[in-house]
C-alpha cells in the first residue's frame, strides 16, 4: 500500500531487535552516532518509539518510512521495502514457526532472534515470502558458534557470509547458479543475502562503524548468495558431501573475507591462491573456498579428477614460498605478536606455506558460465574456528501447495 494523498496510516515491523534485559540493541548505535558523528550518517534525531509495532500517518508513508528507517540506521542504504504488519504476516506463513519463535541470541549485541524480526528484515530486503525458508535456514547457520558471529560482526577485516544453496528448491526459486551468478541481476540472490545483512545489523548489532569495523568493507557485504550449479557439476554436490540426500534442499555457510575473480585454469589458481590474498586464511587456520566454471570442471572429471583430487592439488601447489612469506606485512605485524598455527611453523621449516592445514580444508562447488574462457572465483576465508556448516531448509508442510511466485 502506497499513499500519495489524503492523511493515511500504515501499522510497520519495527526491525531492530532488544536484548534479554529488554534493553533495545540500536540504543548503542544512537549513543555512538551522537558522541562521534560517521561520515555521511545523519543524527538519529529524536526518540525513537519503543514498541513492537509502530504506526507511522500522513501522506506518502513509503517514502516517509523508508526515509525514517533510513535516519535511524536501520537500512543498508538502499531503499527498503516497508515491513507492514499484512507483509509480515505473509513471509511467516512460509515458515513452521511461530512468530515469537526464539533462534538464539545474535552476536555481538546479544538481539534475541525471533521469527518476527527475522521476517521483518526478509521483506525489508525485498524478499518473496517464499525466500523466507532459506534466509531463516541461514540465520540459524550464522547463530551456530563455529561460525564465529561475533568476530565476523566486530572484526577490522571485510569478511561477509558466504551463502551456497543446493537441492531442489534452487529451481523452484530461480536462485542462480550460472552465468552472472554473482550478480547483479537475481531477485532471489540478491535479496536472500541481503536480509541475511540487515538481519546481522538489525538483530546482532552490527552497524558498520560503530560496531563493525571492517576497514574498507566490500561489495559482497550487501549479498553474497549463490546456487551451485549441479546439473552441469561432474561431481556430488556439497549437500550430499555433507551427508544430506540429493532430494533434500539446503545451504552451505562459510566465511569469505573477499571474492577473486580468476580466469584460466588450476594453474592461475594456484598463482592466486598462493600470494597474500591468504594471509588472514593462514593467520587464523580456516577454511577457504573454490567456485570452479563447470567447462573447467568438465574437462577435469575428464581427465580423471575427483572433486577430493582436485583440492589435494590446490593444496600441494598453492603455496606461498617462504622468501615471499618473511616479507608479507602479517608475517612481520601480526605474526610477532599475535602467533600462527603450529602447521604454519613446521611449512616454514620446509620453505613454502600451504594455504590451509589439509587439502580438506579447500572447498570447491561448481558454478558460473559455461563460457570457453573459464572464470572461477577464489574466496579466501577469515576468523577461527575453521567454518564449513552445511543445514537442511526447513520447509513448511504446505510448502508445494503455496505459490512461489518468484
Amino acid at each position: 500500500m502506497t499513499c500519495s494523498y489524503g492523511d493515511a496510516k500504515l501499522w510497520v515491523h519495527t526491525p531492530v531487535s532488544q536484548q534479554a534485559s529488554g534493553a533495545w540493541v540500536d540504543d548503542i548505535y544512537r549513543e555512538r552516532i551522537r558522541e562521534t558523528p560517521l561520515f555521511g550518517k545523519p543524527n538519529p534525531g529524536d526518540p525513537i518509539p519503543r514498541q513492537r509495532v509502530e504506526l507511522f500517518r500522513g501522506i506518502n508513508l513509503e517514502e516517509h518510512i523508508d526515509s525514517a528507517f533510513y535516519r535511524r540506521g536501520w537500512t543498508d542504504g538502499l531503499p527498503i521495502v516497508v515491513p507492514t504488519v499484512e507483509r509480515v504476516h505473509e513471509m511467516l506463513r512460509y515458515s513452521t514457526l511461530s512468530p515469537q519463535s526464539v533462534l538464539g541470541e545474535m552476536d555481538p549485541l546479544r538481539g534475541i532472534a525471533t521469527a518476527e524480526k527475522l521476517a521483518a528484515n526478509a521483506v525489508m530486503a525485498g524478499c518473496k515470502p517464499a525466500y523466507f525458508p532459506v534466509v531463516l535456514t541461514a540465520a540459524k547457520a550464522i547463530l551456530l558458534p563455529e561460525f564465529n558471529l561475533r568476530g565476523v560482526q566486530t572484526t577490522d577485516e571485510n569478511v561477509t557470509p558466504l551463502i551456497i544453496v543446493n537441492g531442489p528448491i534452487v529451481q523452484r526459486l530461480g536462485i542462480n547458479g550460472g552465468i552472472g551468478a554473482l550478480g547483479p541481476g537475481w531477485r532471489a540472490n540478491a535479496t536472500i543475502g541481503r536480509a541475511i545483512r540487515l538481519i546481522m545489523q538489525n538483530i546482532g548489532g552490527g552497524w558498520p562503524g560503530v560496531v563493525s569495523l571492517a576497514g574498507i568493507a566490500q561489495p559482497a557485504r550487501y549479498t553474497l548468495c549463490i546456487a551451485e550449479l549441479e546439473e552441469k557439476s561432474p561431481w556430488p554436490p556439497l549437500h550430499v558431501d555433507a551427508g544430506l540426500t540429493a532430494e533434500t534442499s539446503a545451504i552451505t555457510i562459510l566465511r569469505a573475507e573477499s571474492s577473486i575473480n580468476v580466469t584460466g585454469d588450476l594453474s592461475d589458481i594456484v598463482s592466486v591462491m598462493g600470494s597474500a590474498t591468504s594471509a588472514f586464511s593462514i593467520l587464523h587456520g580456516g577454511k577457504v573456498c573454490v567456485l570452479l566454471g563447470p567447462a573447467t570442471a568438465l574437462k577435469l572429471s575428464k581427465d580423471g579428477f575427483t572433486k577430493q583430487d582436485v583440492a589435494k592439488y590446490l593444496f600441494d601447489h598453492a603455496r606461498i614460498p617462504i622468501e615471499q612469506w618473511e616479507t608479507l606485512w602479517i608475517k612481520k605485524n601480526i605474526g610477532a605478536s599475535y602467533g600462527f598455527p603450529s602447521w604454519v611453523g613446521d611449512a616454514e621449516v620446509k620453505g613454502s606455506i600451504p594455504v590451509v592445514q589439509r587439502w580438506q580444508d579447500i572447498i570447491i562447488f561448481v558454478a558460473g558460465g559455461d563460457a570457453p574462457i573459464a572464470q572461477h572465483v577464489y574466496f579466501p576465508t577469515w576468523g577461527f574456528p575453521p567454518c564449513h556448516v552445511t543445514v537442511p531448509i526447513d520447509l513448511p508442510r504446505d510448502w508445494d501447495l503455496q505459490d512461489t511466485n518468484f
